[in-house]
């Protein structure tokens, strides 16, 4: 019995206990949320940097697929132009994020705790694994790579796309009607000069528009006035302050205190990078690499969702440091520190071990890691790092992350669990989405309609492209954790006594009697033998 505590207190130092039942929400920060567009470029933004990069619109899709469809799910015509004429990794990523959709064109209305706010304030434009999305309450890592970033050059390109995009839509109706209508007189557009795109998809973009659209666009970024296009910069949203701390917190459980969006799937875009029409979201940790291809669930067109969120808090008291973090089994924060990421947890830590791997296997890391390390190219990610991760490489190989590796070891079994985290269950459930057969009779588009978001009146298009999503906590309070040491060395000693005196009658007094018949008792008595024998000694030699 003895041995056996020994083992518990040597090999599990730890336990993990309820620590309160009734935790409340309002002290967890709210989290994540990383919505997808799987349409992953604008048309006429691709025909304007088409004009720019001098490539056509079938070769500027084919870049963009290359860079986040590499294994050609859903455009193996469009990757196979590539080979024709190739272009630098790092091209591709710029040209990623200079054609990439904005945030409001897929984010129509944004409400957060209750109050209505512009999107615009509450998400930003982030690089995750199928290209740029939009997240709330995300907190970026250390470093950004530079050229996924370009900010000069886009503010600059988006305050020019905000009329030469009129200028593509000009040209293309004109052309049409020279070459051939495609569109019917009856669909609103009537061909008109510079007139905002009808949502109808009726616009057919291809390289016949070569190169004469790239003429057109030329004249007019000299001179709008002659396209009669109004060249002046649109207003930006007000900023409207939406908390005090950032990442949020909820004001407490329930939808009215959650997030809730009105969006746009942008179904007449046609760069998809997935089979079917809508979106990806993935709801996680602010902290957390937005893996949203890989573990985001999706949202269709014409329905509405509600995603209810549990959380689950985990600390761990501060006696936990005298112990290694190997027998603890987690880190804090400032133990393992990261390269790219601010704080510490295990999927960021994957996430910079993964890249570790491929960059050993390759010689790049993919364009969503963060860093500045060289990008993989199409070949190098569909041959290289699609081949090692499908062979599962990636799971078993010798790490340099921690300095005493001697061993192989698996990215999560290097990238234990921090100490002190949250973490989010989320559970969807949808309808469809609306429930009348006029846009004005159903408040959310009744108000976004009257934002200037017109098009919404077309009960047609609504119930094709238009999807809500609500996020939200379920519960006011939750299960908070605590990790504390099994045994104090108090625990122990008085753990070893009452076995001890459970199964051999132990207790102090036995102790005291123990040290006094080994140490004093022996003594004493081996003095009294030497005395005695010195005694005897002197008797008998007197004797002769």
């Amino acid at each position: 019995m003895m041995s056996k505590i020994w083992t518990r207190w040597a090999d599990s130092p730890v336990i993990t206990s309820v620590a309160s039942t009734n935790y409340p929400v309002t002290n967890l920060v709210f989290p994540a949320v990383t919505v997808c567009t799987v349409n992953k470029a604008v048309n006429e933004k691709l025909i304007i940097q088409g004009c720019r990069y001098n490539k056509t619109l079938s070769e500027m899709k084919a870049i963009i697929s290359s860079l986040v469809d590499p294994e050609g799910r859903n455009n193996d015509d469009n990757v196979a132009l590539l080979n024709k004429n190739p272009v630098s990794p790092d091209t591709a990523l710029k040209l990623l994020r200079l054609v990439a959709p904005k945030c409001q064109d897929y984010l129509l209305t944004c409400r957060w705790n209750n109050q209505a706010a512009p999107c615009t304030n509450l998400f930003k434009l982030v690089l995750t694994d199928t290209g740029y999305c939009c997240s709330f309450n995300t907190v970026e890592p250390k470093t950004i790579r530079k050229t996924a970033r370009s900010d000069a050059e886009v503010l600059k390109q988006e305050m020019e796309y905000e009329y030469l995009q009129k200028a593509v839509w000009d040209y293309a109706d004109r052309f049409r009607d020279k070459n051939g209508p495609v569109m019917d007189e009856t669909d609103g557009n009537n061909g008109t000069t510079g007139s905002q795109d009808s949502y109808t998809c009726a616009r057919i973009y291809d390289d016949e528009m070569y190169p004469g659209v790239c003429k057109y666009i030329s004249k007019c970024r000299t001179d709008p006035g002659i396209c009669k296009l109004n060249a002046e910069a649109p207003p930006l949203p007000p900023i409207i302050k939406v908390a005090e701390e950032y990442p949020y917190k909820a004001a407490g459980s329930g939808r009215s205190r959650g997030l809730t969006l009105l969006l746009d799937t942008l179904r007449c875009d046609t760069v998809p990078t997935e089979s079917f029409k809508g979106l990806r979201v993935y709801v996680h940790h602010p902290e957390e690499f937005p893996s949203v291809g890989e573990k985001g669930f999706l949202v269709g067109p014409g329905m509405e969702n509600q995603v209810s969120v549990i959380g689950t808090d985990t600390y761990s008291t501060e006696a936990l440091r005298s112990f290694n973090p190997i027998r603890r089994g987690c880190y804090f924060t400032d133990e393992f520190p990261l390269q790219h990421y601010k704080e510490y947890s295990r999927s960021s830590c994957v996430v910079e071990c993964e890249n570790q791997f491929i960059h050993d296997e390759c010689q790049c890391i993919p364009y969503y890691s963060p860093g500045n390390t060289s990008v993989c190219s199409y070949i190098k990610m569909k041959d290289c790092v699609r081949k090692a991760i499908v062979e599962r490489k990636i799971f078993k190989f010798k790490s340099r992350m921690l300095e005493d590796d001697v061993a192989d070891k698996s990215c999560t079994e290097v990238c234990l669990p921090a100490c002190n985290e949250t973490s989010y269950d989320a559970t969807l459930t949808n309808a469809i989405f609306p429930n009348q057969h006029e846009p004005n009779m159903t408040k959310m588009l009744r108000e976004a309609i009257a934002e200037k978001h017109t098009f919404l009146q077309d009960i047609a298009y609504v119930s094709a492209s238009i999807s809500v999503l609500r996020i939200f906590f379920r519960e006011s309070s939750i299960l908070q954790y605590k990790r504390d040491e099994l045994f104090t060395w108090e625990d122990f000693v008085s753990n070893l006594g009452g076995v001890m005196g459970l199964c051999l009658g132990f207790s102090l007094l036995s102790l005291i009697e123990v040290i006094y018949w080994f140490t004093l008792r022996f003594y004493f008595d081996w003095k009294r033998y030497n005395l005695a024998h010195q005694t005897a000694t002197g008797v008998i030699t007197g004797k002769f």
